[in-house]
């Protein structure tokens, strides 16, 4: 939740200053306000070259922690890292650029370049190497070129002649090393190498100790920081500091800084003085506050969106990878990691619930589609039984059958042996299609694809309309347009000449509820209008304009059933080639095609299930802009 935050006037004699700043930190409940406005200091470069240190030694293989003699020597041990990571990437690119030198000269083989030397002074000629694209050694050339070899695609040519010449389909080379001193220069570089690599997995035993130095290090950074932004009213005797402060938070500081001397007095804002975002959430809420972040930060008059953006972030990232098999491989990925990490902790643990949430959504939607693995599960399938979207296609086919109308009579025209059907499961099963030795049941599938893009498109109307029932109290003209929204939904199906799970779900006359639908659209606007028009006079009648937009940002939800769908027949596709091939081909096919599959589902479930949020849903309850309250607390290692 977003809780509201105060300024206060912290105010107390020039001896307490230390002591106030270090209780201050230890409590991690006030932002201080920098009274000159400057530009955030930089953190200081031994802070930072620890940071670098310990981004080095975390990729070396683990070694016994130890800790130095003094803790001084930090930043001379971070130095000495960074000093042999440099020294092995520069001999790296050493490294890469002779090899390249070798591949370029080896075809003249090793000679003597006082040899070449000593020939062009004793005869008067001039030796040239080239070389040309491959096939240049077929063409018409000069007698004095001479062909070499041929190597990497390309054909190399040496030239005697009097004087330096070019050739326009040749490009000359100029050889500056021999081929043995780049071939020795290049054995010195990797023993240089692997004795820099050596040395430098030495010092992953210091892993623990730099992240302790650099939590000490940023900590007095901060300390200095925040101490700096101090003013003395009496010079030398008193000094004073402003701050924020959250309002469920004020009685606990004040009994922190209790033993402090240091008096506290709320202050009203500067004008113009926008104070900073608080979010406080614990558990599942603080997992969607990570996310909501990830964008941008509330106002400070926002509502706390986070548990709200995680739930709707699981159900559609659940719907895009649309496949309960992909589900489980993921969810058991991730309880692999915490059995083989352990006990993890702060941002490490709320990671791994998120990706639990994520992956558990994706199972539970596989069990209520049955889709997994792109495998097609019959009808007498025991799966089919607890498939909340088989029980909607067996309503729909329920509702059909004994309304006998068009959707009937198409699917009896064309399989006719279905007319004597006198029950759902009945008339489901005889519209089957047998190719290949493999049966399709066209009914079930033409009705699910319909279902799940109905559903993609109701999640999205309650989506929105969720956003404009949050912020009410600040856009009342949201009212109106949660009413049209509702009423298109109840329209829209008689209007395409559908059938919408109101209908055969609930048992709504289609012809009734698209009546009222009507109403509800005309008077959904007007209501809008008006109640635009009553809190924003004259400029309520633009809200009108918003008609569009809503139903765009609504119709955007269909991303999810599309890309479920993509992510279904890539799967059905890969399925079907393999069972044509041979069983090792076809295992490989299946795991290449399946795991492509799953990197594109999820690069499209993080992508699209976030921007949902971000974009349409944000559109209406969504302020942002804000200044994250930010508080002087001390860092720690997990």
């Amino acid at each position: 939740m977003r809780v509201d935050v105060k300024k206060f006037l912290f105010v107390g004699f020039r001896g307490a200053l230390q002591a106030f700043f270090e209780k201050a930190q230890e409590a991690g409940l006030v932002h201080f306000i920098d009274p000159r406005r400057l530009k955030a200091k930089e953190v200081p470069q031994k802070i930072q070259d620890i940071v670098n240190a310990i981004k080095v030694v975390r990729e070396l293989p683990t070694l016994k922690q130890e800790e130095p003699e003094k803790f001084s020597e930090v930043n001379v041990i971070a130095e000495k890292i960074l000093s042999m990571k440099h020294d092995i990437e520069r001999l790296e690119e050493e490294k890469r650029t002779l090899k390249l030198e070798i591949s370029r000269v080896d075809v003249f083989g090793d000679f003597s370049l006082e040899d070449i030397q000593h020939i062009e002074k004793e005869t008067g000629r001039t030796l040239q190497f080239y070389f040309g694209k491959k096939g240049t050694v077929e063409e018409e050339l000069p007698d004095e070129v001479i062909y070499i070899a041929s190597k990497h695609g390309l054909d190399y040519f040496m030239a005697v002649n009097k004087e330096l010449k070019h050739y326009e389909q040749l490009v000359e080379m100029k050889i500056d090393q021999e081929l043995h001193v780049l071939r020795s220069r290049l054995e010195e570089v990797q023993n240089d190498i692997v004795r820099l690599e050596a040395s430098l997995k030495k010092y992953n035993k210091y892993n623990e100790f730099l992240h302790y130095a650099l939590t000490v290090k940023y900590n007095a950074h901060e300390l200095d920081k925040a101490a700096s932004y101090v003013e003395e009213p009496i010079e030398g005797q008193l000094f004073s500091v402003e701050g924020w402060v959250p309002v469920n938070r004020v009685e606990e500081l004040k009994h922190d800084l209790a033993d402090t001397e240091v008096h506290l007095a709320e202050i009203s804002l500067n004008e113009g003085e926008e104070p900073p975002t608080y979010l406080e959430n614990k558990g599942y809420s603080r997992i969607g506050e990570d996310l909501v972040h990830i964008y941008d930060t509330p106002s400070n008059t926002d509502k706390d969106p986070s548990l709200w953006v995680l739930v709707s972030f699981a159900v559609f990232f659940a719907m895009i990878i649309n496949d309960g098999g992909y589900g489980l491989l993921f969810l058991a990925g991730a309880l692999y990691y915490r059995f083989k990490n352990g006990q993890l902790k702060k941002a490490g643990m709320r990671v791994w619930k998120l990706l639990v949430v994520l992956f558990g959504s994706c199972v539970v939607w596989g069990l209520l589609t049955n889709s997994f693995f792109g495998v097609s599960i019959g009808p007498d399938n025991p799966l089919r039984k607890v498939s909340a979207l088989h029980w909607l296609v067996e309503k729909k086919a329920e509702y059909h059958l004994k309304q006998k109308d068009e959707v009937y009579k198409d699917w009896v025209k064309k399989f006719p042996g279905i007319a004597n059907a006198e029950d759902p499961q009945a008339f489901l099963l005889g519209a089957k299609k047998e190719s290949n030795g493999k049966t399709a049941y066209e009914m079930i599938d033409k009705f699910s694809d319909g279902i799940l893009m109905e559903l993609a498109l109701l999640v999205g109307i309650i989506h929105v309309c969720i956003s404009f029932i949050r912020y009410l109290g600040r856009n009342w003209a949201g009212l109106g347009w949660v009413i049209a929204i509702i009423g298109s939904y109840l329209y829209l199906p008689l209007f395409l000449g559908a059938t919408s799970l109101a209908t055969y779900g609930f048992g709504l006359n289609r012809e009734e509820i698209a009546q009222g639908g009507l109403y509800m659209i005309y008077g959904g606007i007007a209501i809008a209008v008006i109640l635009g028009i009553v809190k924003d006079k004259w400029l309520g009648l633009l809200e009108v304009t918003n008609v569009i937009q809503i139903f765009a940002d609504v119709l955007s939800y269909l991303r999810l059933y599309a890309l479920g769908l993509a992510g279904a027949i890539i799967g059905q596709t890969v399925n079907d080639i393999a069972g044509s091939l041979m069983y090792l081909p076809a295992l490989i096919l299946i795991g290449i095609g399946h795991g492509l599959n799953m990197v594109l589902a999820v690069v499209g479930g993080v992508i699209h299930g976030l921007r949902l949020n971000f974009i349409e849903w944000y559109h209406y309850s969504f302020e942002g802009g804000g200044k994250l309250f930010t508080p002087l607390k001390k860092l720690e290692t997990d």
